[in-house]
């Protein structure tokens, strides 16, 4: 599934009207670049896990500035009633369903404490679409299930930089807590750096424009701190 959202232009064509360098711009913050070959790096590792779920980083495909990588979310047993519909719409906020107390959260903290969650980066209730490439951004992407078995793919910018790079997720609607793990931000980094550049990237065609709702998110947590602060949440990594 890729979403191109709207955006404001800062070189004067209009908002209606962006320019063609940040419609790029924007584009890559939100998609994996189509003009490069990634490179595999080999991540599998649980996020979080009870007696009911599991949801786990099962791999990743690195560019030159970023990572898109598989979350495998698998149930003891299936869904029933309301919840066999709305297992998969509460992993990604694109689906709009209106659950935001339920939404799966997701967010990543580099080894330098820049921050991103799966909701910030999102253009949410008329905001422009941040393009600063320096600004990390985790955005959903494709995705399905059903049954006992659900996978999402993420899209992560910038690439992070060598050191711990820190993975934390909650979900409220199966019991998860915030539960934080730590996977090798330099294995990630050096693959991007061997991924192939075929030819420059051109700009996207614009779409209708799309505003996914805020979740809700629990409070006192690291969602709570990096939301609020729009920055690196408080403290060392765990």
């Amino acid at each position: 599934m890729l979403v191109r959202m709207q955006s404001h232009s800062a070189s004067g064509s209009g908002p209606d009207e962006p320019s063609e360098e940040r419609m790029l711009a924007i584009n890559r913050r939100m998609n994996p670049p189509e003009n490069e070959i990634p490179v595999v790096v080999p991540i599998s590792t649980l996020l979080a896990r009870t007696d009911t779920i599991a949801v786990a980083l099962i791999g990743g495909h690195a560019y030159t500035d970023g990572l898109r990588f598989d979350l495998a979310v698998r149930l003891r047993q299936e869904p029933q009633g309301s919840m066999r519909h709305r297992s998969y719409v509460m992993l990604s906020p694109y689906a709009g369903s209106g659950d935001d107390d339920e939404q799966f959260l997701l967010g990543v903290e580099y080894a330098d404490g820049r921050t991103a969650t799966n909701f910030e980066t999102l253009g949410f209730r008329g905001r422009p679409v941040d393009d600063d490439p320096e600004k990390p951004s985790l955005s959903p992407m494709g995705g399905g299930g059903g049954g006992r078995s659900f996978d999402q793919s993420f899209w992560l910018t910038p690439l992070p930089p060598a050191g711990p790079l820190l993975v934390v997720c909650a979900w409220s609607a199966f019991d998860i807590p915030e539960t934080r793990t730590v996977v090798d931000g330099a294995a990630i980094a050096d693959a991007g750096s061997r991924a192939v550049v075929l030819w420059q990237p051109s700009p996207p065609e614009d779409d209708e424009p799309f505003e996914p709702s805020m979740p809700r998110v629990p409070d006192g947590g690291w969602f709570d701190r990096v939301s609020r602060a729009g920055q690196g949440a408080d403290g060392p990594l765990d």
